[in-house]
């Protein structure tokens, strides 16, 4: 094994064991290879200085940054990790600050509303706090994504609601209706008003933000067409928190769709104590920057380059 080949496999094997926690065994028989040759390629990869690299980039010191949002935007914590090339070991790299930060804010009977958003789903797996009794767990937000999925909104309240030792309720309802007369016949029902009036009582909650693109996961899930994307776009918006759908400078943008969403309103959502936000990449740059302009969040977890990106374009 020489050349290429050879740097490729040792830093996948240097990459599974040292950021993804998979164990010699685990490597060996996802790779297709002897548990002793995955010990091997991994004392050749320190020899290469191929695991040095990957260490030094976990050290990172993401203070300064930190500091520098938080003080721009004029919020509490702003939590960033680093960059990773998939997805999933950004999410998972978010975990143990996610958890610390529950462990610290979350008391005994909190009430934690959860949003929608593969974001949150994501995370949601990696959740892991103990200790805390009668956690109430809240969608904030009708039924978005397919149910069994894991993604619907209701699913990402129940996985973190089982992590925490809690109990989960259900919102009976999608989020987005075909008419403004639905939406109200479905609000007077007793189990969507039930879990509407938990919301008031809310002390924490954890958002997902999208933005407006061709590749946003809400025309994915079928809830939106692109044409009435386009037509947002056209009123100024950049994206939404939770539905709720804003400009640039983070101010709710009037619209038609409105009337036929099932979700916290604005209002409500901005008196909640401590709101999370959880989102990165380049297609939400704008959003993410209007939701901190619009005072939307509290507290934002995100990675290097979507933080240093946030930082350039509010410039």
């Amino acid at each position: 094994m020489e050349g290429i080949e050879k740097k490729r496999i040792l830093t996948r094997i240097a990459e599974l064991y040292y950021i993804e926690n998979q164990t010699q065994q685990k490597i060996a028989e996802r790779l297709s290879i002897s548990r002793t040759k995955v010990s091997r390629y991994l004392d050749r990869a320190k020899k290469e200085k191929i695991v040095e690299i990957k260490i030094n980039l976990q050290e990172c010191d993401y203070s300064n940054l930190e500091n520098s949002i938080e003080k721009k935007f004029n919020i509490k914590e702003c939590i960033v990790v680093p960059t990773y090339r998939n997805i999933e070991e950004t999410l998972k790299a978010m975990a143990d600050p996610l958890n610390d930060l529950l462990e610290r804010i979350l008391e005994n009977g909190s009430s934690l509303g959860i949003g929608w958003g593969n974001s949150l789903k994501g995370i949601s797996d990696y959740i892991d706090v103990r200790g805390k009794a009668g956690i109430k767990v809240i969608p904030i937000i009708g039924g978005l994504g397919k149910t069994g999925t894991g993604v619907h909104t209701n699913s990402v309240a129940r996985n973190i609601a089982d992590r925490l030792g809690g109990v989960s309720y259900v919102m009976h309802s999608p989020a987005v209706l075909d008419t403004k007369e639905i939406k109200e016949i479905v609000e007077k029902d007793s189990n969507t008003r039930e879990v509407i009036k938990l919301t008031e009582k809310i002390d924490i909650a954890m958002v997902g933000l999208s933005d407006i693109g061709q590749d946003s996961t809400l025309i994915k899930t079928g809830s939106f067409s692109p044409e009435e994307f386009k037509y947002l776009e056209s009123l100024g918006v950049v994206g939404d928190i939770n539905l709720i759908f804003i400009g640039e400078n983070g101010e709710p943008v009037p619209n038609k769709i409105d009337e036929r969403i099932v979700r916290i309103s604005p209002e409500r959502l901005k008196k909640v104590k401590k709101v999370i936000g959880v989102a990165f990449g380049k297609r939400k740059l704008k959003v993410i920057s209007g939701a901190l302009r619009g005072r939307f969040l509290d507290i934002l977890f995100t990675d290097e380059e979507t933080a240093l990106n946030i930082n350039k374009l509010d410039k």
